[in-house]
C-alpha cells in the first residue's frame, strides 16, 4: 500500500475499496451524479483541494467526464490532478451486465492500470 498525500476522489463505494486497497490516503466518493446535491461534498473536496490537492478519477464514460468537470468547476483554489483509465471493454464481476457504454469501471480495471494512472 503507498501512502500519498493528495486526497483521491471516486464515484462510487466499490471504486472507494478498490482504491483504499492500494492507496493509504483519504477517499471520498462522489455517490454518481449525488454529489450535485451534497452541498457538505462539495465543502469537503475543495477543503482537501485547496490543503493537499486532490486527484480525480473517475470511470472513462459520459457520466464520469460529467463528474470530472463539475468538481475541476468548483474547486477554485488548490491543487486538482486528472487520473484517466482506459477505455477498457468488459463488465464488473458484481454486475450481471456491462455498463451503458460497455466499459469496466474504477473498480473492474487491474490494480497496475490504476497505479498507472495514479502516478
Amino acid at each position: 500500500m503507498k501512502k500519498i498525500k493528495e486526497a483521491i476522489i471516486v464515484e462510487g463505494t466499490y471504486d472507494k475499496i478498490k482504491l483504499s486497497q492500494l492507496y493509504d490516503t483519504v477517499i471520498v466518493t462522489t455517490d454518481g451524479f449525488g454529489i450535485y446535491k451534497n452541498i457538505s461534498k462539495v465543502e469537503l473536496i475543495k477543503k482537501l483541494a485547496a490543503k493537499d490537492g486532490i486527484i480525480v478519477l473517475t470511470d472513462s464514460d459520459s457520466a464520469g467526464f460529467q463528474i470530472r468537470n463539475y468538481i475541476k468547476n468548483f474547486v477554485k483554489k488548490g491543487v486538482v490532478k486528472h487520473a484517466y483509465i482506459p477505455d477498457i471493454e468488459g463488465k464488473e464481476k458484481r454486475k450481471t451486465k456491462p455498463s451503458k457504454e460497455g466499459f469496466l469501471g474504477v473498480e473492474g480495471i487491474n490494480d497496475d492500470i490504476i497505479i498507472d494512472a495514479i502516478e
